[in-house]
């Protein structure tokens, strides 16, 4: 085509690259975009200078892809970089998700998920059906017992339910609770609901979850606390971009 240029879009440090599947033209309703071809696989690590997306057409084509794609493919990725981070440090089976996504606005989740996606992160406690019931759905309903019922009767797999006492957690595991949340960010609370349900002989039947502001470095002491699954917010969520640059290149397109 006459007067077609192309660029490219590299990345200015190493990271782990997700976001590519979500870079449409036609859902972003662009006109006369151009093509753009990823270079690399969805969830491929990267060095600095590595090509990403090869960028094809006329100069407008060419401005709209510095708008449209950096953005996107940079938090995505910074937030993928970060996930595999912090998989990569977590101890043993213990199992890393982030819920924060359901705090985001709606145009930002398909991104988030896609780098929790590369990064090894899960956005849900458990894989399949389940029913998460929360710390204010369990006051609106009367208490832990009540809370679990009501979740049960509406029979979309096991019941998932907040606490933030060993009392608490017994209330669940008696009513019938599939996955126990210690949500209290405190350690010394997980650990006497870890200890308390394994003396009851029950801590084998539940989940048992963690949250609250836990950091990477936390992780090592989550796991000894006694969980099964740790829920990481804003440590993810606050990922810095991974940094990108897009230079166009010397000549017509090849």
């Amino acid at each position: 085509m006459a007067g077609e240029r192309w660029g490219l879009v590299s990345a200015t440090q190493p990271g782990r690259v997700a976001g590519l599947e979500l870079l449409d033209l036609a859902a972003q309703g662009l006109d006369d975009a151009g093509v753009w071809k990823p270079l690399v696989g969805e969830g491929s690590d990267v060095a600095p200078g590595t090509p990403l997306v090869e960028v094809r057409g006329r100069a407008a084509a060419l401005a709209l892809a510095e708008d449209h794609v950096l953005g996107p493919l940079g938090w995505a990725s910074g937030v993928a970089t970060r996930a595999a981070r912090i998989v990569a440090a977590a101890p043993g089976k213990l199992r890393i998700v982030c819920g924060g996504w359901k705090k985001l606005p709606a145009a930002l989740k398909p991104l988030l998920r896609a780098g929790l996606a590369a990064g090894g992160v899960a956005p849900r406690l458990v894989d399949g059906d389940f029913l998460y019931v929360d710390k204010n759905a369990v006051r609106m309903l009367g208490g832990v017992r009540a809370a679990i019922d009501a979740g049960r009767r509406v029979g979309h797999g096991p019941v998932s339910v907040q606490v933030r006492s060993l009392e608490e957690a017994r209330a669940a595991a008696a009513a019938g609770a599939g996955i126990v949340m210690v949500d209290s960010s405190s350690l010394d609370v997980l650990a006497r609901v870890h200890a308390g349900l394994a003396s009851d002989g029950i801590r084998e039947d539940l989940v048992l979850a963690f949250g609250g502001g836990v950091q990477l470095e936390r992780l090592a002491a989550v796991a000894a606390a006694g969980a099964d699954v740790v829920d990481i917010g804003r440590e993810i969520l606050d990922a810095p971009l991974l940094d990108l640059r897009f230079d166009v290149q010397a000549g017509a397109a090849p």
